[in-house]
């Protein structure tokens, strides 16, 4: 059959879809590039707060449209949506086919075999799935990046936080596995490993044994990898352990992916972070001290219930002093089930809005003055995808200091043909737009 597969969310729900296309295509079943060209349509969701609930809903709702029209023959919902709602999925999408969990897209063939035969099917089970190295993949990244989850769930419990009832507890991979797994990907010409989890600082936690993430990046150096990134880490974790093996292991970029979501004591406690604001100041200053040039990229959270004027200003002024080089900032979501839902001092959605705005305008300013200060520099970059010099288009590449598809690019202008993605190249930087880097190859 030809299946067109929708993925919505976070990359750590990318590498559960891309497992699914590898199982459908050992099954002989044909992608589609749009869901209007496909005889089944699997829409992979994100559930996790109450945007990507409403965009989750609005792609099947577009999705069993094109099946009332006749367009499309079947729509699968699977992912975080169905296991966070159950047997509510059905009442949420009438018309749909099959319900199915993000612990259960290792039955997909089944499920889609079933669904073609025309039985509704609902599998939710308990989230305990782990893939491993020899789960079939069809990777959705370039072909020289790839996504390393190595591990599922989470048992940090943050007060907002829908996660751990959706995903399940902290499950590590075997450290053999994700090597085996990293070495076949070098093996596929892979150039960059970005290593996520929900939180990649617990790996290893629930095992009896020495496994840490910094074991697993000392073992990691040995694959002829070039570029390991690490996502996803928890402030209360990163150890001066792991920056010395970050610092130490060359393969290594200097870039730590390290959510805070606030810095006020009080606000930090409400949500349940397990540190505090003095905590997280000096985990930045020997981040810088012991990782030479890393980029450090945050998330935030603004709008928590009971999040005074004060304790923003104490956000803001931790952001305007540099502390951070990329951010992400989001307005709290109340998610029904989680602690924070019933607490009291609820910040007006407007107030909320607000503050996210100042934040991002400052990160903007900032983000333009730091790429000021690097004219006339020269670095190696990746190059992501090839221009056409003939049509006038650069290439697109990205520095240590920039995670796909998250932060800024650098845009490579060239004489001739031009590098090929995958490259690694040196280029000068000539000038900035944004969030961005343009510059020539050397």
């Amino acid at each position: 059959m030809k299946i067109a597969v929708i993925t919505l969310g976070c990359p750590k729900n990318l590498v559960d879809t891309e497992v699914m296309l590898g199982l459908l295509s050992d099954e002989g079943h044909e992608f589609a590039a749009e869901a209007g060209d496909a005889d089944i349509v699997i829409v992979s969701t994100c559930s996790f707060i109450s945007a990507a609930v409403l965009e989750s809903r609005a792609v099947v709702d577009e999705c069993l449209q094109l099946k009332d029209a006749g367009t499309v023959g079947h729509v699968i919902v699977a992912g975080c949506l169905p296991q966070r709602y159950a047997n509510a999925t059905w009442e949420m999408f009438p018309g749909v086919d099959a319900v199915v969990g993000c612990s259960d897209f290792e039955k997909i063939a089944d499920i889609v075999r079933e669904v073609a035969d025309g039985r509704s099917v609902y599998k939710v089970g308990v989230p305990d799935a782990l893939y491993d190295e020899r789960s079939p993949r069809v990777r959705g990244t370039p072909a020289h990046i790839a996504y390393v989850k190595i591990a599922e769930g989470c048992g940090n419990c943050c007060s907002y936080c829908t996660i751990p009832s959706i995903r399940g507890t902290l499950r590590s991979r075997a450290l053999s596995s994700v090597v085996r797994e990293v070495v076949a990907l070098v093996d596929e010409g892979v150039k960059e490993v970005n290593l996520i989890a929900q939180d990649t600082t617990a790996y290893g936690t629930d095992i009896a044994s020495n496994v840490t993430l910094p074991a697993l990046l000392s073992a990691l150096g040995d694959t002829g990898v070039p570029w390991i990134r690490v996502l996803y880490t928890h402030p209360a974790h990163v150890t001066d352990e792991l920056l010395h093996a970050m610092s130490e292991v060359e393969s290594v970029v200097p870039y730590l992916d390290m959510p805070i979501q606030h810095i006020a004591d009080r606000v930090l406690a409400a949500m349940g972070r397990r540190t505090d604001g003095e905590h997280i100041r000096s985990l930045t200053r020997r981040t810088r001290e012991t990782i030479r040039g890393v980029a450090i990229r945050s998330s935030v959270i603004v709008g928590f219930p009971g999040e005074t004027d004060e304790e923003f200003g104490e956000l803001l002024s931790f952001i305007r002093e540099g502390n951070v080089d990329h951010l992400g900032v989001f307005e709290y979501s109340p998610e029904p089930g989680t602690p924070a839902f019933s607490l009291a001092g609820r910040v007006e959605q407007d107030i909320a809005s607000a503050r996210a705005r100042v934040l991002i305008e400052t990160m903007e300013e900032l983000t333009e003055a730091r790429g000021r200060s690097m004219l006339e520099s020269e670095m190696v970059v990746l190059v992501d995808s090839a221009g056409g010099a003939c049509e006038g288009r650069p290439a697109v590449a990205r520095t240590t200091g920039q995670a796909w598809e998250m932060d800024g690019t650098v845009c490579v202008e060239s004489d001739k043909s031009g590098p090929a993605a995958g490259d690694f190249v040196r280029v000068k930087v000539t000038g900035v737009a944004g969030f961005d880097l343009n510059a020539t190859l050397v």
